[in-house]
């Protein structure tokens, strides 16, 4: 699984962004200047290996536990290395000394902010719940089967997505950094108006989730005894149809602008360091013939508190994002539709 963000977060905020290594404490993070971001120098350092040929690899501990906060020690990139290339000397209880060491020499001497810290770790608790629900790591794979020619919604992030609007609003949120919860509760907005929109024209498979056809033969088989059927209906039936997915994919594609909007709040309030390997999520749409990669975001004036503005907004407003599928506004969404 890998070190977590909470762990992150406990990890750097303990040992004061500073090496733990006896008489070094060097500063891990070098603050932004007019032109350049921050620059995150430090290293979560295993004090037991991730791995069993590693230093100090030989253990009882699981490869879970070897991730977890009690396994880590912030270092320079110096002292990292030293105590790998001299694991004979570093030990894993000298290590620890040394870990127990300098966060106690932080907690007497330098002047921190212990809420802040615990309301940090409380956020890292639900972003880390967030990434879970949302297949986050594995993003741009699941809503590539809704983008694409199947037109798929894979159950199991189905179902976790749906759990996303209650986990959200039910968090005691701490209230220090207003943009970041601001963000989540702009995501679960948007799951809302999937969900909604799905429901609509639902089609449960064994594997997951789709829209009913409904333009096929809908009027032929629902209505065989109406004079007035005639192509021209099953075409606006189509149109509907056409309509409708392309709203679907652009809720897919607005869910990740704002995947990639609370990401970028993380980074600002909790860890500078979140998903730089990794980089901004991405979505991949096409068809049987190939697919293209975008990469989609919210971009100046549209970074405000709630970027989204509600279904109907959206679906005027959809077409001055930068990626979009479909274009203006249906009312049968906000009132029954005369054919249900």
């Amino acid at each position: 699984m890998g070190i977590s963000l909470k762990t992150h977060k406990m990890i750097w905020g303990r040992s004061g962004n500073m090496c733990s290594f006896p008489d070094c404490k060097k500063v891990l993070v070098i603050d932004e200047t007019a032109t350049d971001d921050p620059s995150v120098i430090g290293e979560e350092a295993h004090i037991v290996a991730q791995k069993e040929d590693g230093p100090r690899g030989k253990s009882s501990l699981s490869i879970e536990q070897r991730d977890k906060y009690d396994n880590l020690i912030l270092l320079c990139s110096i002292h990292h290395k030293n105590i790998d290339d001299q694991e004979h000397e570093y030990t894993v209880e000298k290590l620890h000394e040394f870990k127990k060491k300098h966060e106690g020499w932080v907690k007497e001497n330098l002047i921190t902010d212990n809420r802040k810290i615990k309301d940090d770790e409380v956020y890292a608790t639900y972003i880390e719940r967030f990434i879970q629900l949302t297949d986050l790591n594995n993003w741009q794979n699941w809503t590539s089967w809704m983008l694409g020619a199947t037109e798929a919604f894979p159950k199991e992030q189905f179902d976790a997505l749906k759990e996303i609007p209650n986990y959200i609003v039910s968090r005691i949120w701490p209230k220090r950094h207003v943009l970041l919860e601001s963000s989540l509760l702009n995501f679960k907005n948007i799951v809302n108006d999937l969900m909604k929109v799905y429901y609509v024209y639902p089609k449960e498979g064994a594997n997951g989730y789709t829209v009913e056809k409904f333009y096929k033969n809908y009027y032929r088989e629902n209505f065989p005894d109406d004079e007035d059927y005639s192509r021209e209906e099953e075409q606006k039936a189509l149109e509907r149809y056409q309509y409708h997915l392309a709203l679907l994919e652009d809720l897919i594609i607005e869910l990740t602008r704002a995947a990639n909007y609370i990401c970028d709040q993380i980074r600002e309030y909790i860890f500078e360091g979140f998903r730089l390997e990794e980089g901004a999520i991405l979505i991949s749409r096409g068809d049987f013939f190939g697919y293209k990669t975008y990469r989609v975001e919210y971009r100046g004036e549209e970074r405000t508190e709630y970027p989204y503005p509600g279904l109907k907004s959206f679906m005027s407003l959809r077409a001055t994002r930068d990626l979009t599928i479909g274009e203006g506004i249906e009312d049968g969404y906000f009132r029954k539709l005369p054919w249900e």
